[in-house]
């Protein structure tokens, strides 16, 4: 028989809750997956896909068919967007300090001398037949929380094709629900408050589907004295600047985790709570208030 297991991990630089319904190798199967995914796409790992893409200076790089599948979304992502969502911001990011992984400080982010933030990344070829990939010259790329959310969306479809009956992935707070759930066939989340973890501020429900909960509350270090984030303005370069009117938490349901992620990330760097793409939104401000949109109440738990 099929068993429900709850299982909690670090991987990606973050925390992973994986509950699964199914056989136990499933646990062991997902533990893998991610690890792959982190070598090749972390830019903290030196012989990771994405840092030698960073190094490449413009070059074609060959690299594996997961990493020509993240760079697809992150291209269409910046488009989509229309550059609100950014993944060429590595220079900025660490040029304000955030060069070296929070969790293993022997690793550090390589870039190419020619790079620079804030690159269209349209004219990026991606080569199917031969597994390769071109940047245009100085950019360079962060999968960042789209690898996060993309990460989940696909190691979620490939327990269910490995025979589990249900599964809900977290890897940093995106989600990626599938199959039956343990409540009338649904998966209960909790959305928490950004200055207070312990009290939830919302909770739904899921059947098929993705939510990704962005906050400026995430990571945070010192660049010298000054404390930041690792929510981005590419406007600015650096950590997007919040006051008590401010978004700083934004959740977004959607199909995926993965644009759920773009969406959310969309959300708190744009400012704005509600999206022609009619996706479910809740954010925080700065004061505490919460609000949601239209569409949000359609998924709550109540």
């Amino acid at each position: 028989m099929d068993t429900l297991t709850q299982v909690v991990f670090p991987a990606m630089g973050n925390t992973v809750n994986l509950t699964v319904i199914g056989h136990d190798e499933l646990v062991s199967y997902a533990r893998q997956r991610l690890t792959e995914l982190e070598q090749r796409w972390s830019r903290f790992i030196s012989s990771s896909d994405v840092s030698r893409l960073n190094r490449a200076g413009g070059r074609a790089t060959p690299v594996h068919a997961d990493t020509l599948l993240l760079i697809r979304y992150l291209v269409d992502a910046q488009r989509v967007s229309n550059g609100v969502f950014d993944p060429t911001l590595a220079p900025a990011l660490n040029d304000s300090g955030y060069s070296t992984s929070r969790v293993d400080s022997a690793r550090h982010c390589e870039l190419s001398a020619d790079a620079h933030p804030r690159v269209d990344l349209s004219t990026t070829t991606i080569n199917e037949r031969f597994g390769a990939v071109t940047l245009p010259f100085g950019a360079t790329l962060d999968a960042g929380g789209l690898g996060k959310g993309l990460a989940a969306d696909i190691v979620a479809r490939e327990l269910m094709d490995r025979g589990a009956a249900g599964v809900c992935l977290s890897i940093g707070g995106d989600i990626r629900c599938m199959g039956s759930g343990p409540i009338d066939g649904n998966w209960t989340i909790d959305v928490v408050h950004p200055s207070n973890t312990s009290t939830a501020i919302g909770s739904i429900r899921l059947h098929d589907g993705g939510i990704a909960t962005s906050s400026v509350s995430a990571k945070r270090w010192h660049d010298g004295k000054v404390e930041r984030h690792h929510v981005f303005d590419p406007a600015t370069g650096t950590s997007l600047v919040v006051s008590s009117d401010s978004i700083v938490q934004s959740s977004v349901i959607a199909a995926e985790a993965v644009w759920a992620e773009v969406f959310a990330t969309m959300s708190l760097v744009g400012q704005r709570s509600t999206f022609g793409q009619k996706l479910a939104c809740l954010v925080v401000r700065g004061n505490g208030t919460v609000e949601m949109n239209d569409m949000w109440p359609e998924f709550t738990n109540e």
